[in-house]
């Protein structure tokens, strides 16, 4: 029989979503193909139980980071009605700037209920092991692809930290400085409090910009891992654990906020509360590694996984040194933000290029031609490794 997460059969999956179907934006005709897809290739492995969740999201993170520049702006024009005035726009600022350090580490974002919305879905699958059921892992790729962005390109991505912790300095120190106003304070904070109104406009043409390009292929980001997932999946149908149920999810919606875990977390939070969480992120070139440390996009964001994750990716490294797969901190936002920030466990899987930043993230350039299938492979089965030992396999 084949073996499902062979680098070939990988590639067959990655080839059908990132060429065949193309970008899959959330909540488009594309991303809805993906998951017929999905659905398709897991019933002809026998696997037909399949839950769908259906969420609502917006598609482009443009919303995100445009919606704090736009409110603070709206803010500051109150400020023709006096003290009240300078009061309702403090609070503007600093809502959008709570609102822009959430999103940068992929938490909840408070200004999301003015951001138009699509109907999209996760899915769900439930393998259960051959015996009692004593823990289980949520196997986690998400469906959805983001745009071609500048800021993304090599000679800016160094940057992200750097912009994205000064826009919301400018945002806090916006809105602190409305409140002084409001209070009576003058001289010269109505100069530096002009200048952080200027600086927020000349803002949002650099977004504008960003949002520009078109929908990636997304051969890696994250095509690879939907590969990973339905490979596992074949395999652990065919193969059961003893006592670990698997749990594979499909999330939508994660360039846009990770909408889709979200969703995911408020309907069996409860039930995940002691579920282990690997996440697979752009795992496609040579160097696989298990985060060590997510940096997120600002330096006020950095989150880490838990530490009993880390300690099986650890011992799974040492037992199997043939995979090559190391821990390393990487520049990076994903939903081991979301799990991390609501609580719960949760590891990345990533793939990154020799300097050990995420190969073509955001670039047109994620595609096919620029993708390493035996990478995607040594993902899956250092991930397998992981489970037979959370399982509690003898290596």
């Amino acid at each position: 029989m084949d073996d499902p997460i062979s680098a070939q059969a990988l590639y067959r999956h990655i080839q059908a979503l990132a060429e065949t179907i193309g970008p899959r934006p959330t909540g488009h005709p594309q991303e809805e193909e993906a998951r017929r897809y999905i659905r398709q290739t897991l019933a002809a492995t026998g696997i037909t139980d399949i839950e769908r969740m259906p969420l609502r999201a917006w598609d482009t993170w443009g919303y995100t980071l445009t919606a704090p520049a736009i409110l603070t702006l709206l803010g500051n024009g109150l400020n023709v009605l006096g003290g009240a005035g300078r009061l309702a726009g403090a609070m503007s600022a600093l809502i959008a700037a709570w609102h822009l350090h959430r999103a940068t580490a992929g938490r909840k974002q408070p200004l999301s209920f003015l951001f138009p919305r699509r109907p999209t879905a996760n899915l769900i699958v439930r393998l259960p092991p051959r015996g009692p059921v004593r823990q289980r892992v949520v196997l986690v790729g998400h469906t959805d692809t983001n745009k071609h962005r500048f800021t993304f390109a090599p000679g800016m991505k160094h940057l992200l930290r750097a912009t994205t912790t000064a826009a919301e300095l400018l945002l806090l120190l916006n809105g602190l400085l409305q409140a002084a106003r409001a209070a009576g304070a003058e001289g010269p904070l109505r100069s530096l409090h002009r200048a952080t109104v200027a600086g927020t406009a000349l803002t949002l043409p650099y977004l504008l910009n960003d949002e520009r390009g078109g929908y990636i292929p997304g051969a890696a980001d994250n095509a690879s891992a939907v590969a990973c997932l339905l490979g596992l999946g074949a395999w652990l149908h065919r193969f059961p654990l003893a006592q670990t149920e698997v749990w594979l999810l499909f999330t939508a919606a994660e360039e846009v906020g990770c909408l889709g875990m979200h969703a995911f977390l408020d309907r069996y939070g409860a039930q995940m509360r002691d579920a282990w969480f690997i996440d697979f992120e752009m795992v496609s070139t040579p160097h696989i590694v298990y985060v060590t440390r997510h940096s997120s996009l600002s330096y006020f964001g950095a989150y880490r996984p838990d530490p009993a994750s880390l300690a099986w990716a650890e011992r799974t490294a040492r037992h199997h040194p043939e995979l090559g797969v190391q821990g390393r901190g990487v520049v990076i936002v994903e939903e081991v933000g979301t799990l991390r920030g609501r609580g719960f466990r949760g590891l990345c899987l990533a793939g990154v290029d020799e300097k050990g930043w995420l190969a073509n993230w955001h670039r047109l350039e994620d595609d096919l031609a620029h993708l390493d299938p035996a990478g995607t492979e040594r993902a899956a089965r250092f991930a397998l490794a992981m489970l037979k030992l959370m399982d509690g396999e003898t290596p």
